[in-house]
């Protein structure tokens, strides 16, 4: 009898050694999800922010720049040790969009290169938000709900220091197909309603605070 009980117990710190930390057990497929999109998100802004820095034709532009890469570079340190924790698997290379995406960019020069980072990356930031509030409203887990609105945090204020440019179009602010493939109906209008909201307010806030002369 307690050989076999032995055996019980062996056989269940084995399985164990198999799945996630218990507490990060209460993860779902949106939180997984956001771990990847910051990821990929990440692959391609951080070098986009980075060639702004050194290629931008407005000094507003190469600060922005500037300040996004240090953020993703920061990010992207968090979403890796997260998805370590939580055992989920994360890309080692962006979407073949962002990488055309990255490729536009990369292709021009001086003021369209200007004006390609800005509103590449506002409407990719644009596309995170939705789903990144979305967890943060819903998840079950502690860690994925600080981390969500890490990401909340950071798109917003990528989001405003793009705007503080000056050259942010405000079609460029658009939630991508795939977010609200993800989400149910209801999900998919307060995320839109989200980014509209916090777009909006903050593009205005930007054009009536004249930031172009403003620092961040």
């Amino acid at each position: 009898m307690i050989y076999r009980l032995l055996g019980v117990v062996i056989a269940l710190l084995v399985l164990g050694l198999g799945t996630p930390d218990s507490a990060f057990a209460e993860i779902d497929s949106h939180d997984r999800e956001l771990l990847v999109r910051v990821r990929q998100a990440c692959l391609w802004e951080g070098p986009a922010g980075r060639q702004a820095e050194q290629r931008a034709s407005g000094l507003r532009v190469r600060e922005v720049g500037r300040k996004l890469a240090d953020d993703h570079d920061r990010l992207d340190a968090q979403v890796r040790e997260l998805a370590s924790k939580v055992r989920v698997e994360l890309p080692g290379e962006p979407t073949e969009e962002q990488r055309s995406w990255a490729e536009e960019i990369t292709g021009a020069v001086s003021a369209d290169f200007d004006r390609l980072y800005v509103n590449r990356s506002r409407a990719a930031h644009g596309s995170v938000f939705g789903l990144a509030s979305q967890v943060r409203a819903a998840t079950r887990d502690d860690a994925m709900r600080s981390f969500a609105q890490t990401a909340v945090d950071t798109v917003m204020r990528h989001m405003t220091l793009l705007e503080s440019t000056g050259i942010a179009e405000t079609t460029s602010l658009m939630v991508v197909s795939a977010v609200g493939n993800e989400l149910g109906g209801g999900d998919i209008v307060f995320g839109v309603l989200l980014v509209a909201v916090a777009g909006g307010a903050t593009f205005g806030l930007v054009r009536v605070l004249g930031a172009p002369g403003r620092r961040a």
